[in-house]
C-alpha cells in the first residue's frame, strides 16, 4: 500500500507544484486542460526553486523544501482569485478528464504494483541499469549539503573532477543530469523518504505524469478525438519502449520526452496562430518552462529537441511561399532559449565538454534497433527483441501504409496537418537510421538510437496512429475494423508490459539490507575514509551514495565524478567472497553477509584476488557464490618482508564427491575430500612467502547436462585467510 500511496502522493504533489502555473498560463482554447500542462509546468518550477537553492548557502532541500512549498501555493490562490468563478471552472475541468484519470491510474497501477511485491518497505529496484545509484548519489547531494560544503566525497577533487566541474556538487550542476536528482531531493524531504527510496516509484509515476501531455499534444497537432484518443494515448502508455525506460531508471529521458512533447505541441500551435494572424505570444512561457526541462534533465537534446517543429514550420514556409511564419516563430523561440539560459547558464555553456566526454566514453548498451513496428509496441520480448523476420517487414509495412494513409488523407483536407505528421516522424526517422548504421562499427550507437527514439515517442506514436482518430474512418464497419486494429495492438503491448512486470517482481537488482546498512559507516568515528574495492557495480556506485560524508578512493573510473586514484584510504571495503583477516581483529570488521572492511594498513593483511579458472558470480538471496572450472586460481600478495602464517578457511560445495587439492604455487600444501554438500574445511597452517603468490584449489571437473555446457568442479561460497602469528 505504502507505494500506491507515495505514487499518488508524488501525482498530487506535482500537480500542486503545477497547478497556478498552468491556470495562469495556458492559452485561451486549452483552458479546459490546463491539467495536461500542470504536471510539466511544476517539474520545471519545482526545479528552478532547487536550482535556486543550489546556488545558495542553504544546506539542501532539507532546510527549504517545506518552505518552498508557499510559492507553488500562493501561484494557485492567485490565479484563481484572479477571475471570479475560476474554482467552479477548475474542478469542472478536472471533473471532464475522467478519460484520462483512468488511464493514469490503469498505468499507474500496472507499473507500480511489481514494485510494491518486489518489496514491502520503500526501495529502489532496477531491471539492469545503474543510472538509479547515480541518481540517488545527486539527490542526496541536493538534500543534504550546500554548495560551498567539501564534507568527505564532496571535497575530494582528484576523484570528483569531470572536466571544469572540480567538485562533485559543481558536476551536478553543470554536466550530469541536474532536474531528475533535483526533484528526487525535493520529494525526498516533502515526503519524509531517503535519496535511495524514490528513484524506482520516481520513474513509473514521471511515465504516468506525461500521459495528460500526450493527449493534449494529440488533440492540438492531429486533432484526434474520442474513444479513439484515449486508446493512442494508452498505447503510449503501455509502449514497451518507454515501460523499458521506466524500470532502467532512466529519469531524464523521461523528463526530456516531456520537454520535447511540450516544446513541439506549443511550437505548432504558435506557428499556426502566426499563420491565422493572431498573436503568439501567449505561448513564451511555455517555450521556457520546455527549454528549462531539457537544460536540466538531457541538455544534450537541445541541439535536435527542435528537430519535428522545426521541419514543419519549414515546410509550411515553402507551402505559404513565405517567411512570416518562421520570421516571427524564430524570435519567439530564441528569445525563450534565452531566458532559459539566463536562469541557467552553466547548463548551456557546459555542453561543449558534455559533448567531449560522448567522444571519450562510450556510454550505454547495446540495445536492440526497433523498425516502425517496434514503434506500436509490436516487439518480440521485454529486451526489445524484433519479431521473426517475416513479422518483422509485415507488420512493419502495415504500420508504415497506416501512416501513409493517414498522410494522404490529412493532404487532402488539411496540408499543414500532414506536413505535421510527417515531421513528426520522417527526421526523427532520418536520426534513427544514420545511428543504426553507425552500430555496425560502434555497437553502443543502438542504445542512442532507442534513446532518440523514446524521447520523440508521443509525436511517433500519435503521427503514424493518428489516422485510427483523426476522423479519417467514418462508417462504421471502418471504425469497427479501426477499433479491432487498435484493440489488437493494445494486446500486443500489454503482453510486453506482462513480461516487464513478472521479471520486476523479483528485479535483477536491488537495494537491499546489506547495502542499507553501508549508511552505519558514515557514524562509525573510527572510519575515516574508505578505499572502494566493490566488485559488484551497483553495488559501489550505491555504496558512493550512501557513504558522501566519508572520503572515497576507487580502483578503476567508476562512473562520472568517480575517478580511479591512487587507494590513500584508510580502510578497504569489499564485498568479495575472499576474506583476508590481519594479525590484529580490531582491524577487520564483517559489516554483514556481503560486505567488509579491512584496516588498509593492517599488519598482517593479504590482498586476495580471483585470478582465471572461475565461472561469473552467481547468487539466491543472500547466498553467492562461484564455481570453478576445475582449477580456480586465486592470487595472492603478502606485502611483508617475511613469510606469514595463515589460516586457510573455505565454504564450498563440489559438484560430486570428489578431492579437493590446495596448491600453493604449484606445491600440493593440503587435501580434503568433499562430499558434495556445503561444507566448511579447514587448513590450519600454511607459510605465505613475502611478495606474489598463487593459491589453486583443483579438482575433477564434470557437465552439468542439459543446456548448462560449462564444466563444474565445486563452487566456492567463501574463503578467509587469517593471519596467525608466527611461532617463536
Amino acid at each position: 500500500m505504502l507505494y500506491y500511496l507515495t505514487a499518488i502522493g508524488l501525482i498530487a504533489h506535482t500537480l500542486f507544484w503545477g497547478a497556478g502555473l498552468a491556470l495562469f498560463w495556458s492559452p485561451r482554447a486549452w483552458r479546459p486542460c490546463w491539467w495536461a500542462l500542470a504536471p510539466a509546468l511544476g517539474q520545471a518550477l519545482q526545479s528552478a526553486v532547487v536550482w535556486a537553492g543550489a546556488h545558495s548557502a542553504l544546506a539542501g532541500t532539507n532546510v527549504y523544501a517545506w518552505w518552498s512549498e508557499l510559492l507553488p501555493l500562493a501561484l494557485l490562490g492567485a490565479a484563481l482569485l484572479r477571475e471570479s468563478g475560476a474554482v467552479r471552472r477548475m474542478f469542472r475541468s478536472v471533473l471532464a478528464a475522467g478519460g484520462v484519470v483512468i488511464l493514469m491510474l490503469t498505468a499507474g497501477w500496472l507499473l507500480v504494483s511489481p514494485l510494491r511485491m518486489a518489496s514491502r518497505d520503500m526501495t529502489t529496484v532496477s531491471l539492469g541499469s545503474c543510472d538509479q545509484a547515480d541518481y540517488a548519489a545527486g539527490a542526496r547531494v541536493f538534500q543534504e549539503f550546500s554548495r560551498q560544503d567539501r564534507t568527505g566525497f564532496l571535497g575530494l577533487p582528484e576523484v570528483t573532477k569531470v572536466r571544469s566541474a572540480d567538485y562533485f556538487f559543481d558536476f551536478w550542476l553543470r554536466l550530469n543530469h541536474f532536474t531528475p536528482s533535483a526533484l528526487l531531493a525535493h520529494n525526498a524531504s516533502i515526503f519524509g523518504y531517503r535519496h535511495y527510496q524514490l528513484v524506482g516509484v520516481s520513474a513509473v509515476v514521471l511515465l504516468v505524469l506525461n500521459l495528460p501531455l500526450v493527449l493534449l499534444f494529440a488533440r492540438v497537432t492531429l486533432k484526434l478525438r474520442g474513444i479513439f484518443l484515449l486508446g493512442v494515448v494508452l498505447l503510449y502508455a503501455l509502449s514497451p519502449l518507454q515501460t523499458y525506460a521506466a524500470y532502467n531508471g532512466a529519469l531524464a529521458q523521461i523528463y526530456a520526452t516531456q520537454g520535447i512533447a511540450l516544446l513541439t505541441l506549443t511550437l505548432v500551435a504558435a506557428g499556426r496562430a502566426f499563420a491565422a494572424r493572431r498573436s503568439g505570444l501567449v505561448y513564451w512561457p511555455l517555450l521556457v518552462a520546455a527549454f528549462w526541462l531539457l537544460a536540466g534533465s538531457y541538455n544534450f537534446i537541445l541541439l535536435v529537441c527542435l528537430t519535428p517543429a522545426g521541419a514543419w514550420l519549414l515546410a509550411q514556409a515553402w507551402t505559404l511561399r513565405s517567411g512570416r511564419i518562421f520570421a516571427r516563430v524564430v524570435p519567439l523561440t530564441l528569445s525563450a532559449l534565452a531566458a532559459c539560459a539566463l536562469f541557467s547558464w552553466g547548463r548551456f555553456n557546459g555542453l561543449a565538454e558534455r559533448f567531449s566526454l560522448f567522444a571519450e566514453y562510450n556510454f550505454g548498451w547495446v540495445v536492440p534497433l526497433t523498425t516502425p513496428e517496434g514503434w506500436t509496441g509490436l516487439l518480440r520480448d521485454r529486451e526489445l527483441h524484433a519479431l521473426p523476420f517475416f513479422w518483422r517487414t509485415s507488420l512493419s509495412g502495415l504500420v508504415v501504409t497506416g501512416w501513409l494513409v493517414g498522410v494522404i488523407h490529412w493532404w487532402r483536407r488539411e496540408r499543414s496537418t500532414a506536413w505535421l505528421a510527417i515531421a513528426l516522424v520522417v527526421p526523427v526517422l532520418a536520426g534513427w537510421g544514420w545511428l543504426a548504421w553507425e552500430s555496425q562499427t560502434r555497437a553502443n550507437a543502438s542504445y542512442d538510437g532507442y534513446k532518440l527514439l523514446a524521447v520523440f515517442l508521443p509525436g511517433i506514436v500519435v503521427a503514424i496512429c493518428g489516422w485510427l482518430g483523426g476522423g479519417i474512418v467514418q462508417s462504421r464497419r471502418g471504425q469497427r475494423l479501426a477499433g479491432a486494429i487498435l484493440l489488437l495492438l493494445l494486446a500486443a503491448n500489454l503482453g510486453i508490459m506482462q513480461e516487464f512486470r513478472a521479471r520486476m517482481q523479483a528485479p535483477p537488482l536491488r537495494v537491499d539490507r546489506p547495502l542499507r546498512d553501508l549508511e552505519r559507516l558514515e557514524l562509525d568515528p573510527e572510519i575515516h575514509s574508505l578505499n572502494m574495492l566493490v566488485d559488484d557495480y551497483w553495488g559501489r556506485i550505491w555504496a558512493n551514495a550512501f557513504l558522501l560524508r566519508l572520503p572515497q578512493y576507487f580502483t578503476i573510473h567508476t562512473y562520472e565524478g568517480r575517478l580511479n586514484t591512487p587507494l590513500k584510504g584508510e580502510w578497504n571495503l569489499s564485498d568479495s567472497l575472499l576474506h583476508s583477516v590481519p594479525l590484529s581483529p580490531e582491524d577487520y570488521r564483517a559489516l554483514n553477509l556481503r560486505f567488509h572492511l579491512e584496516r588498509a594498513a593492517a599488519p598482517g593483511l593479504v590482498q586476495v584476488r580471483f585470478a582465471d579458472g572461475w565461472y561469473g558470480e552467481e547468487k539466491d538471496g543472500p547466498k553467492r557464490w562461484r564455481w570453478s572450472g576445475g582449477s580456480g586460481r586465486i592470487s595472492l600478495v603478502n606485502p611483508g618482508d617475511v613469510p606469514l602464517r595463515i589460516q586457510l578457511r573455505l565454504l564450498v560445495r563440489s559438484f560430486h564427491p570428489q578431492d579437493l587439492t590446495v596448491r600453493l604455487d604449484g606445491h600440493v600444501v593440503a587435501t580434503q575430500s568433499l562430499n558434495g554438500s556445503s561444507q566448511m574445511v579447514m587448513f590450519k597452517s600454511l607459510l605465505l612467502p613475502p611478495g606474489a603468490a598463487i593459491l589453486t584449489l583443483a579438482g575433477d571437473a564434470t557437465s552439468p547436462g542439459g543446456k548448462d555446457n560449462r564444466l563444474l568442479a565445486f563452487a566456492l561460497y567463501g574463503l578467509e585467510l587469517r593471519a596467525l602469528a608466527l611461532e617463536p
